[in-house]
C-alpha cells in the first residue's frame, strides 16, 4: 500500500491514477471528502484530516511501503509557520510509522538555503526528509504550467500578463500532470533515491510562454515586467497576504539573479513530454460545452 498526501491536487491526484492503474494499493490523504471523491472512485482507501496533525498523518502513514509526500501552499497569513508545521508533521509521521520509502514534491532552487523567497521552506524539509531512516527520492520540477491559472482571466482581458519575472530569464516549465507521472514512477521502483529533476519539455522565456498560450487559447497576449513596487501593491490589493506577497518577489528575484538553476542540466532523464501549447489545449477542451 502506498499513501498519497494531496491527493485531491494536481500531482497528488496524477499519482493516484497512475497508481492505482497499476492495481497498487492507495490510501488516499486530504481535508475534504467531496475532494477525494475522485480518487475513491478509482479504489483508493480515504484519509481525511488535517496534515498539520502528526497523530493523524502517522495513522495514514502506518503500514504503507511507500508514500508521497508535499507541503500544500496555504494562502493565509503566516506562510513560514504554517509550513514549518505542516513539514515538521510529515517528518515526524514519516518516523513514527516507519516507511521506507519516500518520495517528496519540492522543487528547483530548493537546493539554495536563503535568498528564494517561498523555495526557502521546500530546502528546509528536504533537510528534514534526509534525516529519516528511508530512501529518499526529492522531485524538483521547473515552474508549474498551472501557475499561469490564477492570472489567465486578466491577462485574457487586457492582453498583457504582468510580473516581475525578467523578461530575458529562461526557466524549465511543467505540466504537473508530467509530475505525477515521474512520482509514481518513483513510487513503483524500489531502488529509486537521490534528486530528480523534472524540468518539462523545454526551457521558455515569460514573454515566450505567454505568446504561446494565446495562440492556443485564441487571444493575442504579451507580457510585461512590472516593477516590484506596483506589482506588490497590485497583489495585496487583490487580497493576497503581504508576506505571501514577498516571498514571490523574493522567488522572482532569485529568478532574475540566476539562483534557481537545473543542477543535472537537460537530458532525456530530465525533460518530460508535455508541451505548454499540449497543456494549454487541454484548457480549451475543458471550456467547450
Amino acid at each position: 500500500m502506498i499513501t498519497v498526501l494531496g491527493a485531491s491536487g494536481n500531482t497528488g491526484g496524477r499519482v493516484v491514477r497512475r497508481l492505482r492503474e497499476a492495481g497498487v494499493p492507495v490510501r488516499a490523504v486530504g481535508r475534504d471528502t467531496a475532494r477525494l471523491a475522485d480518487a475513491v472512485a478509482r479504489g483508493a482507501e480515504p484519509a481525511v484530516g488535517d496534515i498539520t496533525d502528526p497523530a493523524f498523518l502517522t495513522e495514514a502513514m502506518r503500514g504503507a511501503e511507500a508514500a508521497y509526500v508535499l507541503m500544500p501552499l496555504d494562502l493565509a497569513p503566516g506562510y513560514r509557520a504554517q509550513q514549518e508545521q505542516v513539514g515538521t508533521a510529515i517528518a515526524t509521521a514519516l518516523a513514527a510509522a516507519g516507511v521506507p520509502r519516500v518520495v517528496a514534491l519540492s522543487s528547483l532552487g530548493a537546493d539554495v538555503a536563503r535568498g528564494t523567497g517561498f523555495l526557502e521552506t521546500l530546502h528546509e524539509q528536504e533537510q528534514r526528509l534526509a534525516g529519516l531512516d528511508a530512501r529518499v527520492t526529492v522531485l524538483r520540477p521547473g515552474l508549474f504550467f498551472e501557475s499561469f491559472l490564477p492570472a489567465l482571466a486578466p491577462m485574457q482581458a487586457t492582453g498583457v500578463h504582468h510580473d516581475t519575472v525578467d523578461p530575458d530569464v529562461v526557466l524549465p516549465m511543467v505540466a504537473t500532470a508530467d509530475v505525477g507521472d515521474v512520482a509514481a514512477g518513483a513510487l513503483l521502483d524500489p531502488a529509486s533515491s537521490g534528486v530528480r529533476e523534472v524540468l518539462g519539455a523545454e526551457d521558455l522565456t515569460m514573454p515566450e510562454a505567454i505568446a504561446r498560450l494565446g495562440g492556443v487559447l485564441g487571444t493575442p497576449l504579451r507580457y510585461e515586467r512590472a516593477p516590484d513596487d506596483v506589482m506588490r501593491t497590485v497583489l495585496v490589493e487583490a487580497g493576497l497576504p503581504a508576506d505571501l506577497v514577498e516571498e514571490q518577489l523574493a522567488m522572482h528575484a532569485a529568478f532574475n539573479r540566476g539562483t534557481v538553476q537545473s543542477r543535472a542540466g537537460r537530458s532525456p532523464a530530465t525533460t518530460s513530454p508535455t508541451t505548454l501549447e499540449q497543456w494549454a489545449a487541454t484548457l480549451v477542451s475543458s471550456a467547450r460545452p
